[in-house]
């Protein structure tokens, strides 16, 4: 996937690879499509703002402005959608703990809102343009990796979402820009070999190879359509919080599920391979992201790990030289983040 500016609209102060073309990441190893939703958002900017703006309800409150450019409530109800049915339902009996989370979700979602329209204005500033056919790759992407090629499951995917098929190109578009302003802003990093070695000195547990572990898991049976919804949701409500043990005995359908997904001291070659592969990854107390396993949906959460000694230098320098680009990468993006958030002009419309 790749975005295009044409030459003769190259800032000059802006050193764009490969005559102006940047190359980025696809966003579909997102594991799940209401993961996307949730991060998404749809307010538009420009011309797009403009077209957007004339099939809103007339009474559509703004909720926030960036840089003139209004969010609506619309823009955030989209947003939280799905996070928010899946709140109802799994906390109508505790009303004041889903009182604060609806709270906390529809906060963390304006400021979400709020952060990719700064990056989107980043984006046309630096002279990025999208093509179509870079909307249509991305859903092809989307359909091949995330529902094994069914273009149906993904239309009823969105469908249960309650969500348009026309908003769920907008917010790909969205997220495709954002993507790659993303890695513009993380570009041109330079390490050297004395930056490489002090990674791997500084946390020299990372560079062990884990043999046996101890670990809880949370299955969800994906033979339902909102399967992959339940899990990226309790996930959620794990990262904010949740008890594991308790929504694994009330929600896993694995053998463990009894014992709130506890598993005794295991060792990773007695695991299967795709979930062995991840926790050798995992840092003791991690949780994973949801993994898709066939007929099935799965989260992890390593407790404790026993390490055999750490690898020598030379041979996990190429590991230790990405893990430290990705690591000053976000600390860049970040940065540009903040010095964007202060420079522009953000009104909030209270409570949302």
């Amino acid at each position: 996937m790749s975005l295009t500016t044409p030459m003769d609209h190259c800032p000059p102060q802006v050193n764009l690879p490969n005559g102006c073309r940047w190359r980025v990441r696809s966003a579909v190893n997102v594991a799940a499509l209401w993961l996307m939703l949730v991060l998404g958002g749809f307010a538009q900017s420009g011309a797009q703002g403009a077209e957007a703006a004339k099939e809103r309800p007339t009474k559509d409150r703004v909720v926030a402005k960036v840089n003139g450019m209004p969010i609506h409530a619309s823009d955030l109800d989209a947003m939280v959608k799905a996070q928010e049915r899946m709140l109802r339902a799994q906390l109508a009996d505790d009303p004041v703990r889903l009182k604060k989370e609806l709270a906390d979700v529809r906060r963390n979602a304006l400021n979400a809102l709020i952060d990719f329209q700064l990056l989107e204005d980043e984006f046309f500033r630096l002279g990025g343009v999208i093509n179509k056919e870079d909307i249509e790759n991305d859903e092809q992407q989307v359909t091949k990796l995330s529902f094994n090629g069914d273009h149906a499951a993904l239309m009823a995917e969105i469908a249960a979402v309650g969500v348009s098929f026309e908003k769920f190109r907008e917010l790909r578009e969205r997220m495709i820009i954002v993507s790659a302003v993303r890695e513009k802003i993380a570009n041109d990093l330079e390490l050297t070999d004395a930056m490489v070695r002090e990674h791997y000195d500084k946390d020299l547990q990372r560079w062990r190879e884990p043999e046996s572990v101890k670990f809880h898991t949370l299955t969800i049976l994906g033979k339902t359509a909102n399967a992959r919804t339940l899990a990226e949701s309790l996930r959620t409500r794990m990262v904010n919080g949740g008890d594991f043990a308790e929504m694994a005995r009330e929600n896993s359908a694995d053998s463990r599920a009894d014992d709130g997904g506890a598993w005794p001291w295991t060792r990773l070659s007695d695991i299967n391979d795709q979930v062995a592969g991840v926790m050798a990854k995992m840092k003791k107390g991690e949780l994973s992201a949801v993994l898709e396993e066939p007929g099935n949906f799965l989260i992890l959460r390593v407790d404790d790990i026993q390490h055999t000694e750490p690898r020598p230098f030379e041979s996990v320098k190429e590991i230790v030289r990405t893990s430290l680009m990705e690591e000053l990468a976000r600390e860049k993006i970040e940065n540009r983040l903040s010095q964007l958030r202060e420079a522009a002009d953000i009104q909030r419309m209270g409570p949302v």
